[in-house]
């Protein structure tokens, strides 16, 4: 995939995002991050994308510098946060744009290959060495199985 690493645009918890080529830009996850957290979440977008919910494309993936990154349509213009701050969207349009994105997001059943709620957080609570303790990981995984019926994303 072609680019070439751009400006710094933003920072997660487990990523970076920078300008990569006109339109594009790579999440790039840091280094210890397992390579599935990011797959899963390629994924997820594509099903979301494919039920027609309004997400950025995924062009591909790539390893830049041993650390794994996903190539994504790059998105330009204020972000709903900086809209609500400025006025130009009340604190309940932006509760309400966001709870309608949830809920499309909810209502869309995922593909085969998508792990179920309680398949991830399994996974990522065996993986966390151990940062969880025990008892709270089992909570965890308690409270998804009383979760109401159905397989939304």
């Amino acid at each position: 995939m072609q680019g070439s690493l751009g400006e710094k645009i933003g920072e997660g918890a487990f990523s970076e995002v920078y300008a990569w080529a006109p339109g594009q830009v790579i999440k790039l996850f840091k280094p210890g991050v397992s390579r599935w957290m990011p797959r899963h979440e390629v994924r997820m977008i594509r099903a979301v994308r494919a039920a027609a919910v309004p997400v950025p494309e995924v062009f591909g993936e790539v390893t830049l510098d041993g650390r794994f990154g996903v190539v994504m349509q790059r998105l330009d213009g204020p972000t709903l946060w900086q809209l609500s701050r400025t006025g130009a969207v009340t604190f309940e349009q932006a509760g309400a744009i966001v709870a309608a994105l949830a809920i499309s997001v909810h209502k869309t059943p995922p593909p085969p290959e998508v792990l179920s709620l309680r398949e991830y957080m399994e996974d990522a609570l065996r993986l966390d060495d151990g940062k969880l303790p025990a008892h709270i990981a089992t909570d965890v995984l308690a409270l998804i199985d009383r979760l109401p019926p159905g397989e939304g994303l």
